[in-house]
């Protein structure tokens, strides 16, 4: 009888010992991240048979378990990577909107300086201070232009350097899953199934959760202990013990521009830019999409307007009979170009995708009307052995053009539209040779066009204030006089013509669009970004309530089990006296 209240009460001292020793755990980790409390679970032993019935035999410990819900987890995981998406999305999106909205960086204001130094002019053409203030107001507009455009660039070179630093965050984040896969699966086989390593599991959530920070994830738990890891996309990160990795390359047509690839265990590459969801990485992606490259393409387009219209006025022309017209200097010249684009026009960033032998020239048309068919789109220019196809990329909108000359004649060859109701996007494009079968050519007519405009003339005379033509722009009349102000007043009234997109727009208003678009963008963000703020604070605190550790409870549980085990220890006394009693009746 002795031995049995021995064996009882020692049963009882290690159960209490374990629970204490947990409860201790808990304790030091309460400020460990992804920490899940844990709990020693006992059951009372199997008894023994007497003849007076059966007798306890004390109590075993089954297992020590942590406080763990899966959909509370699934729910933080999916709440980590949208948060992350729209918080990136509106980080990147703030600096745009603040770059563009405000007065003393945005281009609405140097817009408005700008054709308000041209009506001075028109007032007072043979004024030569007046002269020299639209020409300061000229250089400070293409500066403003170029310092606006400079600043995408960096945005761009930021995103690049960004998505870079992630995929490689996000690869040490799958390898160390796999690692944690392998020590998992290596514990709980060396228990047999029947214990969890608790710790273990809690490093390998915390780590699951900072990769859905990064990218939209799934996660399978298998039977052996481990977890597939999957993108949204189904490409699985994680299986096993064995990790793909994330990376980028630099996209065919734009080598500026990286793209997010996904290289599976064999070795096997893909991009996956427009496949990624959620996370970090899909927010920076967005922004570059959705607000990065168009602004850049309109405020392009914009520039490359208020050049081709300028120009297209300010500029003197020559008939096939030498009659002179159009604009005219202070000292009876013919005028010339006010704006230069990188010397005559801005080209474009053509690459060709595959080995070419040949040269695309692409250039912005000098016939000012051209600039209500300006685009924003990026266009595709293949050749397939039959026709020549110009695709715009934001619709996939193609053409047919028509190559002129023939071969038989020197180059450069025309290209121009088949149809005579499709229009090119205020641009020329010229071929030094005819293409071979399958060769193609990436065209962004307006995405450079910003940061290349410059001015032309430094001499406040060659502003050509006066012109010998009509009210109609075709009929030549008496010559230019200095004083005349007739072609100032044309050059002030593209202010407010529409001009832009098919004549829908002035240049102010269309960079009123930018601003609202970008700006609209970036209200919506902010919007749904302390929306997914407020859905994951309340994940993360349901999973604080069920898995956080509460010190008033443990400090609780530590005296409930300290006085337990005490009850215990007091319990083999007893038994100790009892035996040394029996002992003694012996003796």
């Amino acid at each position: 009888m002795a031995s049995g209240i021995l064996g009882t009460a020692v049963s009882g001292l290690m159960a209490f010992q374990r629970s204490i020793e947990t409860t201790s755990h808990n304790i030091a980790n309460v400020n460990t991240e992804g920490f899940s409390r844990q709990r020693v679970e006992s059951v009372a032993s199997l008894p023994e048979y007497s003849g007076g019935g059966y007798i306890g035999t004390g109590v075993e410990v089954s297992n020590i378990s942590r406080s763990y819900d899966q959909f509370i987890s699934a729910q933080l995981r999916s709440s980590t990577s949208a948060f992350g998406d729209v918080d990136s999305f509106k980080a990147y999106a703030a600096q745009i909107d603040n770059l563009l909205a405000d007065p003393s960086t945005g281009m609405d204001p140097a817009i408005q300086s700008f054709f308000n130094s041209v009506n001075d002019v028109a007032n007072d053409p043979s004024s030569i201070a007046a002269r020299e203030v639209m020409l300061i107001e000229g250089d400070s507009l293409t500066h403003r232009f170029g310092m606006i455009s400079h600043r995408f660039a960096e945005l761009k070179g930021q995103v690049n350097s960004d998505l870079k630093s992630m995929t490689e965050t996000a690869n040490s984040y799958t390898l160390a899953i796999a690692d944690l896969n392998k020590r998992i699966a290596a514990d709980i086989g060396r228990a047999n199934g029947q214990q969890q390593p608790n710790d273990l599991l809690d490093e390998r959530d915390k780590i699951v959760n900072k990769l859905a920070g990064l990218v939209d994830v799934s996660v399978i738990p298998q039977a052996n202990g481990m977890v597939s890891v999957l993108m949204s996309n189904g490409l699985p990160l994680v299986m096993d013990t064995q990790a793909s990795a994330l990376g980028i390359k630099a996209n065919d047509f734009d080598p500026t521009q990286l793209e997010v690839t996904f290289t599976d265990v064999k070795g096997q590459e893909q991009v996956i830019t427009d496949r990624i969801k959620g996370g970090k990485i899909a927010g920076t992606l967005r922004f570059r999409a959705e607000i990065l490259d168009p602004a850049q393409q309109k405020l392009g387009a914009v520039a490359a307007g208020i050049a081709m219209e300028f120009n297209a006025l300010h500029r003197g022309q020559v008939d096939g009979l030498g009659s002179l017209s159009g604009g005219f200097d202070l000292d009876g010249n013919l005028g010339v170009d006010f704006f230069k684009f990188n010397g005559a026009e801005i080209p474009t960033s053509d690459v060709s995708v595959t080995p070419s032998a040949a040269t695309l020239s692409v250039k912005f048309s000098t016939m000012g009307a051209d600039s209500a068919n300006l685009d924003t789109s990026d266009y595709l220019l293949k050749y397939d052995g039959a026709d020549y196809t110009l695709t715009r990329l934001s619709d996939n909108m193609a053409m047919t053009l028509s190559i002129s000359p023939s071969p038989l004649f020197p180059a450069p060859y025309s290209l121009t539209p088949s149809n005579a109701g499709d229009k090119l996007p205020g641009i020329t494009l010229e071929l030094d040779q005819y293409l071979a079968t399958g060769e193609q050519f990436f065209i962004r007519p307006t995405y450079q066009a910003a940061s290349n405009l410059a001015m032309n003339i430094t001499d406040p005379r060659k502003i050509a204030a006066a012109t010998n033509l009509d009210t109609d722009g075709v009929t030549v009349i008496a010559g230019s006089m200095p004083g005349d102000n007739r072609n100032a007043l044309s050059l002030a009234g593209l202010a407010n013509n529409t001009v832009m997109f098919g004549g829908t727009a002035s240049f102010q208003e269309s960079y009123g669009q930018i601003v609202a678009k970008v700006g609209g963008l970036t209200h919506a963000a902010n919007i749904s970004a302390d929306a997914q703020q407020s859905l994951l604070n309340r994940a993360t605190e349901a999973q604080s309530n069920l898995s956080g550790v509460n010190l008033d409870e443990e400090a609780a549980n530590l005296i409930k089990f300290q006085q337990s085990y005490q009850a215990a220890a007091q319990a083999i006394a007893t038994a100790s006296t009892l035996f040394d009693t029996l002992i003694g009746a012996v003796r």
